[in-house]
């Protein structure tokens, strides 16, 4: 006769994930960690501690400027002609690059702030 003995499978979940950052960042927030703790008494302060924090605090004018600061000078281009195609009408990309060199293109990039 037969035992079969159930096997089970316990899969542990992973609680800490690795991620990549600069190696500028990274000696910032080791200076963080070594003055954050320089304590005598306590456990010691996790940079996952900090970060939960950090990530808190900010704001949508911080999300708004991250978005901006990711957008190449060709995502840029592609907004103008956007909004250039909602006030005058539909044009190709090339058909954009020459609107671009018009006078009428400064004057509505100072009417649009610049893509802002």
């Amino acid at each position: 006769m037969e035992i079969k003995v159930a096997k089970t499978n316990l899969k542990t979940t992973q609680k800490l994930k690795s991620i990549r950052i600069s190696l500028e960042n990274q000696k910032k927030a080791e200076r963080f960690l070594a003055l954050a703790n320089k304590k005598k008494i306590g456990r010691t302060i996790k940079i996952d501690q900090a970060l939960g924090i950090a990530l808190d605090l900010l704001t949508e004018e911080h999300v708004k400027r991250l978005q901006d600061q990711s957008l190449s000078n060709e995502d840029r281009k592609e907004i103008l002609r956007q909004k250039w195609a909602e006030q005058y009408g539909p044009l190709t990309k090339d058909a954009f690059t020459g609107v671009m060199l018009t006078k009428e293109f400064s004057e509505f990039l100072v009417q649009h702030n610049q893509c802002a």
